[in-house]
């Protein structure tokens, strides 16, 4: 064998290794992007499951906080010089008292930002969207939050030290009832109390039901996206 033809049988051989090294590379490539985009369909189909639960739950959350504004509203009304009636003042007083926290899932969340996958998810406006929406939530829990430390500081204790505990009534009109009434409506940190339930429900841009209403719309946006994503993905 001469040289030429050596070097040329050397040279095929060095081609036939490099094609072989380049093919399996590719395939693994190939094996690890498809188990990513698996991983990823798998955060698509949590986060759509999510997106609708939550779209149920903030709709009934922010109707619950409407109805309490409304009570508190009402209860407001009793300090500003309403006759007294209690079972009219009870009635929307322990409403208005109510605290639903709101308790997004945030499990597909969760498991994506702790893994560091947030990259498997392709669709730049999801990713963002998702972002933004917890966020929201982050934000809405804050609110909440302010409204338990208002709650214990002025509302608890005055109230329970000074009536009955009975949250469905009947409080008909008596002289015992009447003064049950009066006690509360003297004591300015109740008041002072249910004021800042009406202000951190409704101040505009920042309160708990803007927020509310908020998260409820980029929930409905985002999940139309989902939903959308994975129909395409099915084709």
């Amino acid at each position: 064998m001469t040289g030429t033809s050596a070097l040329r049988r050397y040279l095929a051989e060095l081609v036939v290794v490099f094609v072989g090294v380049a093919l399996a590379f590719a395939v693994e490539n190939l094996r690890e992007d498809m188990s990513e985009r698996a991983v990823g369909d798998q955060y698509m189909a949590g986060f759509s499951q999510d997106l609708a639960a939550d779209r149920e739950m903030l709709q009934a959350q922010y109707e619950a906080r409407r109805t309490q504004l409304e009570n508190a509203a009402v209860v407001l009304e009793f300090f500003e010089g309403r006759a007294i009636d209690p079972q009219a003042f009870f009635e929307r007083y322990y409403v208005a008292m109510l605290m639903l926290n709101t308790h997004p899932n945030r499990n597909t969340m969760q498991e994506v930002l702790s893994s560091g996958n947030l990259r498997l998810i392709h669709d730049t406006a999801i990713r963002t969207g998702l972002l933004s929406l917890y966020a929201t939530y982050d934000r809405i829990a804050a609110i909440e939050e302010h409204m338990e430390r208002d709650f214990a500081s002025y509302l608890y204790d005055p109230t329970f030290s000074a009536v009955p505990l009975r949250f469905e009534g009947p409080w008909p009109d008596t002289p015992e009832n009447r003064k049950y009434v009066e006690t509360l409506l003297g004591d300015i940190r109740i008041e002072n109390g249910f004021r800042l339930i009406v202000a951190n429900l409704e101040m505009r841009d920042l309160g708990l039901l803007a927020e509310l209403e908020l998260a409820r719309s980029e929930t409905e946006r985002i999940l139309e996206m989902v939903l959308a994503a994975g129909a395409s993905t099915s084709r």
